[in-house]
């Protein structure tokens, strides 16, 4: 459990630093989502514009995400790791900290409830249905640029802390698989 939390805390640290760092290009892309979420929640918007700007959504997050990668290989890059190398020691560090790896999966369910179901059951225990609408596509078009955005720095962060805390001197053998089992 206590290289799950490691784990956990030193990709979120990693996720801060990179999301104030590039914080017009996290918001920016966001914004497209954040737009879109808000009017299609709020308003009754016809199917086809609905479904195209959710495709738009789409795009957009993917474009995110490839953007963050890259950035990330950058800065590998700049401390000596090339894309093999860090694909290497991406699966070494899956491999050295396999249990620590699958739970991040828990404490991203956690994280689930904690910003989507219990903020959706509140608002629904709580707000009168005549603002509820409004609430919803408030709290849905908030969470684009925070929580949302947030994630997927925090996973790339997970596979960027298995990256740089391997160890790719230790020895292998000819399959690739390291020596000592620690």
């Amino acid at each position: 459990m206590r290289q799950t939390l490691a784990l956990s805390k030193a990709a979120l640290h990693w996720a801060a630093v990179f999301y104030a760092r590039h914080l017009l290009l996290v918001l920016g892309l966001s914004l497209v989502p954040t737009v879109q979420r808000f009017l299609v929640v709020r308003y009754d918007v016809v199917t086809p514009v609905a479904v195209t700007t959710e495709a738009l959504v789409v795009l957009v997050r993917l474009l995110l995400l490839l953007l963050i990668i890259r950035l990330l290989l950058t800065e590998l890059a700049a401390s000596g790791i090339d894309r093999h190398r860090a694909w290497a020691r991406l699966t070494a560090g899956i491999d050295a900290r396999r249990v620590a790896f699958w739970l991040q999966w828990v404490v991203l369910a956690v994280a689930f409830v904690v910003f989507d179901v219990i903020p959706n059951a509140v608002i629904a225990a709580v707000v009168p249905e005549a603002g509820r609408e409004t609430v919803t596509a408030v709290v849905v078009a908030v969470k684009n640029p925070t929580v949302i955005a947030f994630t997927f720095l925090w996973m790339v962060g997970i596979a960027r802390t298995l990256i740089v805390e391997t160890d790719d001197r230790a020895p292998r053998m000819p399959d690739g698989q390291r020596l000592s089992a620690s």
